[in-house]
């Protein structure tokens, strides 16, 4: 593995935009897996010519390239975006066998990772490069039914976790970022919780892909009193 050298950082306080590239599906949804405790906006490609159209439409803050890909592999990828004047300061990681870390550093990357990457090398890669905006509240696993309205119509669903700030829906029903949503959930005591919030991510379910289809909402009207009763409801699932 090489070392990253320092490159630029997306200004603090704006959502870095970071692109995926590989031909491999579940391996590009692994790597937004390592990203989704933080608040950053993923586009993803799966050729070398469909990434190279993204970056022309609108520059990324940082590119993670797969080296090995049919057609035209990152390697090639990476040597065209360093020859243009727009995109050549555009950060590149190129994941590669340890077999063709010669080759890539040829290409002009500021960095190299071998394949398989973990975690936590994933994102401290991500940090050398870009600003990212994490989640430190607290967040439990929570199967909560919610019943819900959006754009007129009411729906019901069941949470995946649940945090002082919002919580993740399972649901196949798509939504746009930027919905307003009225919520009621149900936690296991009497009283129900009534929140107002913004869907602000959203997931699609793909065959073969671990993640779970649902949307993310954020909470935009928490009143103090069932704030604290959140926090009581998630304090008392937390490992002791």
């Amino acid at each position: 593995m090489s070392a990253p050298v320092d490159g630029r950082v997306a200004p603090a306080g704006r959502l870095a935009t970071i692109l995926l590239v590989d031909d491999v599906r579940p391996l590009i949804e692994v790597q937004k897996s390592y990203l989704k405790r933080t608040t950053c906006r993923v586009l993803t490609a799966h050729t070398g010519p469909e990434a190279l159209r993204l970056c022309e439409a609108e520059t990324p803050d940082l590119i993670f390239l797969d080296a090995t890909m049919p057609d035209m592999d990152g390697i090639e990828v990476c040597r065209r975006l360093k020859a243009d004047p727009r995109l050549r300061s555009v950060p590149v990681v190129l994941l590669a066998r340890e077999d063709r870390m010669d080759d890539c550093r040829g290409s002009g990357c500021d960095a190299v990772l071998v394949r398989p990457v973990s975690h936590d090398l994933f994102l401290e890669t991500v940090r050398r490069y870009v600003t990212l905006l994490e989640r430190q509240e607290n967040r439990i696993p929570a199967s909560l039914r919610v019943d819900f309205t959006a754009r007129g119509r009411g729906y019901t669903a069941f949470t995946k976790d649940i945090s002082p700030h919002g919580l993740f829906l399972k649901t196949p029903r798509p939504f746009r970022i930027g919905t307003p949503v009225q919520l009621v959930v149900h936690l296991p005591d009497p009283v129900d919780l009534v929140l107002e919030g913004e869907v602000r991510r959203v997931v699609a379910a793909r065959p073969g892909s671990h993640l779970l289809g649902g949307i993310g909402i954020r909470f935009t009207e928490v009143p103090a009193g069932t704030r604290a009763r959140i926090e009581e409801f998630i304090r008392g699932r937390l490992p002791r």
